[in-house]
């Protein structure tokens, strides 16, 4: 009885990922009353499907069947592994685009002697008279040309940091940076910002 309920379980989850579909479609229904009928039904689908090896053999190893599933992969675990592979690529790829082709326009503010010497949040120590800035979601060491929309000034900075933390404000460059755009003295700009290979 104990074989029987194997076999018919088995029997379930082959019916149920690989005839199904083609059951319902043509109306058939299959019934199984005795544990003789097992074996004529497994011999049917196997005469149906051509495949006589793989169908009996799979019927008692459902895990096997699972990750054999048409439904899933019928290539191996070693075609999905590549496959995860190769979507991993295609995001990084996306990510790497989206990040050449970065344009921002906003608020840009400057921070400088009360920092200079602490930690940014890329580990480097922040030096107020290097051309760096802080922006809040940009790889660090992405370069960014920034552009003073008040003066027409650009400077070359490299991202090295997190922030701003204040208002609606898009940038923070170190004092360096804010110096050759023209921005220390007004505090904040309007500026233009693209990514740029480097300096």
């Amino acid at each position: 009885m104990k074989k029987f309920s194997s076999a018919l379980c088995a029997l379930a989850c082959m019916v149920g990922a690989s005839n199904l579909a083609q059951a319902t479609e043509s109306k058939q229904t299959i019934s199984v009353k005795s544990p003789s009928d097992i074996d004529s039904v497994l011999n049917e689908l196997a005469r149906k499907q051509n495949q006589p090896t793989s169908l009996l053999q799979t019927s008692f190893e459902p895990s096997t069947l699972s990750t054999n599933s048409s439904l899933i992969s019928n290539r191996g675990s070693s075609k999905a592994n590549q496959g995860d592979e190769d979507v991993l690529s295609h995001l990084t790829l996306v990510a790497s685009n989206a990040v050449n082709k970065f344009k921002q326009s906003g608020r840009a503010s400057w921070y400088g002697g009360k920092f200079h010497g602490r930690k940014t949040a890329s580990g480097e120590r922040f030096d107020m008279n290097s051309l760096t800035a802080a922006h809040p979601s940009l790889p660090f060491n992405t370069y960014l040309k920034v552009t003073n929309k008040g003066n027409g000034k650009s400077v070359v900075v490299k991202v090295n940091d997190r922030g701003p933390f204040h208002g609606n404000r898009v940038l923070d460059l170190s004092y360096a940076a804010a110096k050759q755009i023209g921005l220390v003295s007004r505090g904040i700009a309007n500026v233009t910002i693209e990514r740029v290979g480097s300096p």
